[in-house]
This record gives C-alpha cells, structure tokens and sequence, in this order.
C-alpha cells in the first residue's frame, strides 16, 4: 500500500492484514481437516463451533471496515486497503463453508476410497491455500497465477461429469461417482473462492485486478 503516516488511524488500518491472516489461518487449518476426512473417518471436530468462530472473525474484520470508514475521509488508498480486506473476509468465511460440506459428504462414502480426481483435486486445493496463505503473511510474492491451478480443478469435475453422463457404469459405481462429484463440486467452488482471494491481493497492492495485467 506504500508509506504509512504514523497516526492512530493509519494503525487501526493496520491492523487489518493481522486480523485477516488470523482468519486465513483458521480457515486453512479447517479445509485440511475437512480434506483429511476424505480418507479418515475417525477424524472428530465440533465443525459448527469452527465455523461460528470463524464466521466472528469475519464479522470482526467487516466491523473493523465500518469503523475504519467512520473515522476520516479517506485516501483513494484507503478505500482500495478496506473494501479489499473486507471481501477477502467474506471470500474466506465461504471457503470454510464449504470445508463443512466437504466433511457431510465424506460419511456418505464410509470407505473413503475416492476417484483419483478427487483426491488431486483436493492436492491442489491444499496448495493453493498454502500459496495464499504465504502471499498474505508477506512469506512469497504473488508471482503465480493461480486460475492456472483452478483450471486443474475445473477439468477434473469435468471429467468425472463426463463419466457419468455416458452411463456405462454400474449401478453401484453411479452411485459412488454421483458422491464424487458432490465432493469435487464442492473442491471447485472452494477454488474460486481462493482464487478470488489470491487476487483481491494483488488489487490491492497493485490496483490492478490480474497478474498477466502487471506482466503485459
């Protein structure tokens, strides 16, 4: 964001980026529970107390925001700082939600043997998160377009849509394939989330909304 005055306001802006790494975090070590049931079903966890804490941090973050924009007018930065950290809040608390999903899927397939799919799927979910997680703490540098990893989890949901619809399965693979697809749906749309995340990011340290709008 550049320089900083060193005013009581600029560090109640501050204190922003610490508050939403909290919530990354949290969220973080949330999805890999989530993603561990997948093969795990001894795994035990109050997932709805998760995700009412969660859901406090993001209303924190949201509050803040609010209080932040009662203070002062605001510089054109400012603006750009607050409205970004407020959707990454948002775009965070929803990729939580869905790491509960993930959980109520993986008990309807007690053997937890998954189509190959779904577990790269969940890979590259894992990194992906990891990726936003060290760009936000200031650990990398947002060097890495990551609707190229997206992408990967596009085609494999595609794939396994594409299974089902030709129907040359057996009745009781449709069945597992139709609980794959849940899952790898719900993998999908956590990507997005984090992908929107990642480059809510980079519009705020750049203004710009894309990486290859910065290469270019």
């Amino acid at each position: 964001m550049g320089a900083f005055r060193t005013s009581g306001y600029d560090k109640v802006l501050m204190n922003l980026p610490v508050m939403t790494i909290e919530l990354a975090e949290a969220v973080q070590k949330q999805i890999s529970l989530a993603i561990e049931t997948l093969a795990n079903k001894a795994i035990t966890q109050d997932w709805e107390q998760c995700d009412d804490i969660i859901d406090q941090m993001r209303d924190n973050i949201i509050n803040r925001c609010l209080y932040i924009m009662s203070l002062q007018q605001l510089r054109s930065q400012d603006l750009r700082w607050i409205l970004g950290f407020q959707r990454i809040a948002q775009e965070l608390e929803r990729v939580a939600d869905y790491a509960c999903d993930i959980t109520e899927l993986s008990d309807l397939k007690p053997d937890r043997n998954w189509f190959e799919d779904v577990l790269q799927m969940a890979k590259h979910l894992l990194e992906m998160m990891e990726y936003t997680v060290n760009v936000l703490k200031g650990e990398k540098e947002y060097t890495e377009d990551l609707a190229d990893q997206d992408d990967l989890l596009d085609e494999a949901y595609h794939r396994l849509k594409t299974a089902l619809a030709k129907g040359n399965l057996t009745k009781s693979d449709e069945g597992q394939l139709g609980i794959s697809i849940l899952v790898a749906r719900t993998l999908e749309r956590m990507g997005d989330h984090i992908v929107n995340v990642a480059e809510t990011l980079f519009y705020i340290k750049t203004g710009k909304k894309r990486l290859d709008a910065e290469i270019s």
